[in-house]
């Protein structure tokens, strides 16, 4: 009952007062919203990363020539001979080994691209009809390269979207010619958007080798494995069969860099997962400043009603009652601003989702109504005391 007389009294409080509470308010619910917000707009930074790299295949262990930058420094082991590793021997013994599912091996060049006045370099990637299916990538318009083309060394491309509008406008590019160097080529397909790929050109790996790169040895490879929950099992097993293969013992002489698509995730998860606690904590210290807002509206209420509780404490209200009147008071205060300030954020993240990713996690609400909850302790607590100390004959008499 007594409680009840002590919420009822806030709420009078508060309502009576209204511009004061709004004021109070102001600052709590700024800092939640900016919290919810900026933490949004970090987890949807995560995601959109996490499915562009899932989009490149998360089961994939990619093994280039020629060592890491760490290990190129001072020179030195068989690198020398990187560039000759990757053959048809390479590859058919990285095809017959146990895990793995499939293997695109791939040659790159790099080359003027001509049409008409538009003239740019390009990168060339030279790849087999599987390189589709391992990459995700999607044909927005014409055709992928095919077996034929591959076995006949056709001159077709494929390429991104931002090479066919910046060299073919709205036109549809797709039996148009265009020249690579000294030779024509024939566009036969446009890959959809695609981050990796809008400036790139793929073509039949066999007429990259013979007729662009005139290169001998595979630049790269591109593995699927069988089983995309050993993905770093498979790695390390891979790792020791191609050490086997190439002779060497030490991690500083191989002729060989692998990667996997699951390692550049979780690096880049763990970074942008820093990037949204570093916003959020940002975002906190305008949650501090309205709790210090609270307290000091607070403090301007005790002085006010000064008379009040020496009334109340002559009347026989104990210390306990008038403490637990002004925290409640302090906790309606900011239990109000927090909800409105979720309820804004929603609605800003609803508009801002239009343009680019947010999402609104749980634990960001947690995490802004526990600020909110510690704001109530922290900065409730001190005016709270202080009209609880009052003693009824000085209260009665402050004028």
């Amino acid at each position: 009952m007594i409680l009840t007389e002590h919420i009822r009294g806030a709420l009078v409080s508060i309502i009576s007062n209204k511009l004061r509470s709004a004021l109070s308010m102001l600052g709590i619910i700024i800092g939640v919203s900016a919290i919810i917000i900026l933490m949004a707009l970090g987890q949807g930074a995560t995601s959109s990363v996490v499915d562009q790299f899932n989009s490149m295949g998360a089961n994939l262990v990619s093994i280039s020539a020629g060592k890491s930058n760490a290990s190129r420094i001072g020179g030195g082991g068989s690198g020398g001979n990187a560039s000759k590793l990757m053959d048809s021997a390479f590859i058919e013994f990285v095809e017959n080994i146990n895990g793995v599912d499939k293997v695109s091996p791939t040659v790159t060049s790099s080359k003027q691209f001509i049409y008409g006045t538009y003239n740019t370099s390009a990168n060339i990637i030279g790849v087999k009809p599987i390189y589709q299916t391992l990459k995700n990538l999607t044909v927005a318009d014409g055709s992928f390269i095919s077996d034929d083309d591959v076995i006949e060394g056709n001159r077709v491309i494929v390429i991104g979207k931002t090479l066919w509008t910046s060299a073919f406008g709205t036109d549809s590019p797709i039996g148009k010619q265009v020249k690579l160097e000294n030779g024509i080529y024939t566009v036969i397909g446009v890959l959809a958007d695609n981050s990796q790929m809008n400036t790139r050109i793929i073509a039949p790996i066999t007429t990259v080798m013979s007729k662009i790169s005139w290169a001998h040895y595979y630049s790269s490879i591109d593995i699927s494995i069988k089983d995309v929950n050993n993905i770093t099992f498979m790695k390390t097993f891979i790792d020791s069969e191609l050490k086997r293969y190439t002779g060497v013992t030490s991690d500083d002489d191989k002729p060989y860099t692998m990667s996997s698509m699951s390692e550049i995730l979780s690096s880049i998860s763990s970074v942008t997962a820093t990037l949204t606690l570093f916003l959020g904590g940002v975002a906190a210290i305008s949650l501090i400043v309205g709790g210090i807002g609270v307290m000091n509206i607070m403090l301007v209420s005790v002085t006010e009603r000064t008379r009040e509780i020496g009334i109340r404490k002559a009347l026989g209200a104990l210390r306990s009652d008038i403490l637990t009147q002004f925290l409640i008071e302090a906790l309606f205060i900011s239990i109000i601003a927090g909800l409105i300030g979720i309820g804004i954020s929603y609605i800003v993240v609803s508009l801002v989702n239009s343009y680019i990713s947010a999402i609104i996690s749980t634990n960001s609400i947690l995490l802004s109504f526990g600020s909110v909850v510690f704001i109530w302790i922290f900065f409730g607590i001190l005016p709270a005391s202080k009209a609880a100390n009052l003693k009824p004959i000085d209260a009665l008499r402050y004028e």
